[in-house]
């Protein structure tokens, strides 16, 4: 970027390992880091994206939103006074692999798999961890492991995306501990960079980022045309809709407000 030129990065925390060990400390950019939690309830991530996107306003000469469509969850964001570009991915997972076209080759050749990265297993985000510390507590543990391996009973596969950022024996061995723990295989890859370097000092006029005019809004569509239509078709896009009762609310006893995160 020309030197004095301000960016703001309005990302998902899960990214932070990453851009937190690329970005300079003199770059002109600044980042906000959102709940990955978000995630789980996609109903609650376009309003939380919104009001950074209004504080950001007139502040800085580019607004960039490290997340993908999300489960739909950004769609209805409004650059309104001032544009912001967004990363042409169906999900975050694109982003860590480096492009679609290398996601959506992965997720053809193995549609089973659950991928993990540093930013999921640091914040305690992956499959064991997450039923320790929510499902445990709520319902005891032999009725928490019955549920959350009912949730991944169609994964074949934990896969570790090794960008690089944060411990990497660690983030090997908690992969493998999933793995062994749900029965699944283990596998590793090697994650890239690319996007995270051009979200904090690069060009984004290019096919990796997709600008939103100002008062414009963020639209399914504009996804649509990067890679195959048939594979969104495949997820509830429809943003007004209320998520889907969770599996695990048949067998808990406790009161259910959100949907289960692996779904």
């Amino acid at each position: 970027m020309n030197r004095g030129h301000r960016r703001i990065i309005i990302a998902c925390r899960i990214m932070q390992p990453e851009l937190e060990m690329i970005r300079e400390p003199d770059d002109n950019v600044e980042i906000r880091y959102l709940d990955q939690g978000l995630h789980m309830t996609p109903r609650k991530m376009g309003p939380a994206i919104q009001e950074q996107v209004d504080l950001a306003s007139g502040q800085f000469d580019e607004i960039v939103l490290g997340y993908g469509l999300c489960a739909n969850g950004v769609v209805g964001v409004k650059a309104r006074e001032q544009g912001l570009y967004i990363t042409k991915s169906h999900d975050c997972i694109a982003i860590f692999m480096g492009s679609y076209k290398t996601y959506r080759a992965a997720i053809k050749k193995r549609p089973g798999t659950f991928y993990l990265t540093a930013g999921w297993i640091e914040d305690r985000k992956d499959p064991l961890s997450y039923m320790e510390d929510q499902y445990v507590p709520r319902m005891g543990w032999k009725t928490a492991e019955w549920g959350m391996k009912e949730e991944l009973k169609h994964y074949s596969h934990f896969v570790l995306i090794n960008t690089g950022a944060g411990n990497s024996d660690q983030l090997r061995r908690q992969t493998l501990r999933n793995a062994a723990f749900f029965g699944k295989e283990f596998d590793e890859l090697s994650g890239s960079l690319v996007l995270f370097r051009k979200m904090t000092n690069e060009s984004l006029e290019n096919n990796d980022f997709v600008f939103i005019k100002p008062g414009a809004l963020i639209r399914q569509n504009l996804f649509l045309d990067h890679g195959k239509k048939a594979s969104l078709e495949k997820i509830d896009l429809e943003p007004n809709l209320a998520p889907l009762k969770p599996s695990w609310a048949v067998w808990s006893s406790q009161p259910v407000e959100e949907p289960g995160p692996y779904q």
